[in-house]
């Protein structure tokens, strides 16, 4: 089995997607979603086999009212929500039967960067708008070839499952994750129709 490493690249695609904020997406409580403009980042996973390449969203907006909030989640008012950085690390837990919380995926499955940061799947393409994040990665297509590339890039049997594959290299420390610096953008700007 050959290590792995997942790289949340600073390299923005040019593509944006229209995401909602997250956990509560009407800020201004008028009954309407509201959607901001939000860069989408290179995903690279690399092996010694080779690299494979997807797309993702990184950073998100974040609602949640300070006069009715959402007590699954301690943060209060509008906000970035996504990591700027995270130095390279074993990755240490992967959550195979993790549901998505925003919308509907037929992906389960989770990779955590720390705590509550994870990556996860997310919009099927960029089409597919309106999801929302309280800080994780999500990954854009088909989150089961995400995982099936990571499988196959650290050598292991494609008789394996995926979820079996992934359990592995980081029960044995060989799958890594690293954020590469970048400055979030300012969603209060971005506002955008549907």
């Amino acid at each position: 089995m050959d290590s792995v490493t997942i790289t949340v690249t600073n390299r923005k695609t040019g593509d944006t997607y229209k995401a909602r904020s997250y956990p509560d997406d009407d800020k201004d409580n008028d009954g309407v979603i509201e959607f901001y403009s939000t860069p989408v980042y290179f995903i690279d996973i690399k092996s010694k086999a080779g690299t494979k390449t997807w797309k993702a969203v990184r950073f998100m907006p974040y609602w949640n009212d300070p006069a009715a909030p959402d007590p699954g989640y301690r943060a209060r008012g509008f906000l970035n929500s996504g990591l700027h950085k995270f130095p390279k690390q074993a990755v240490s837990l992967y959550l195979p039967n993790y549901p998505i919380h925003n919308r509907y995926s037929p992906h389960k499955g989770a990779i955590q960067i720390r705590n509550n940061f994870l990556v996860h799947a997310g919009p099927s393409n960029l089409s597919d708008i309106g999801w929302g994040s309280a800080g994780c990665v999500e990954v854009i297509g088909d989150f089961g070839q995400f995982k099936r590339d990571i499988r196959n890039l650290a050598g292991i049997n494609a008789a394996t499952t995926e979820d079996a594959a992934l359990s592995n290299l980081v029960r044995n420390k060989n799958l890594f994750i690293e954020l590469e610096y970048d400055t979030p953008p300012i969603f209060l700007n971005h506002r955008v129709s549907p």
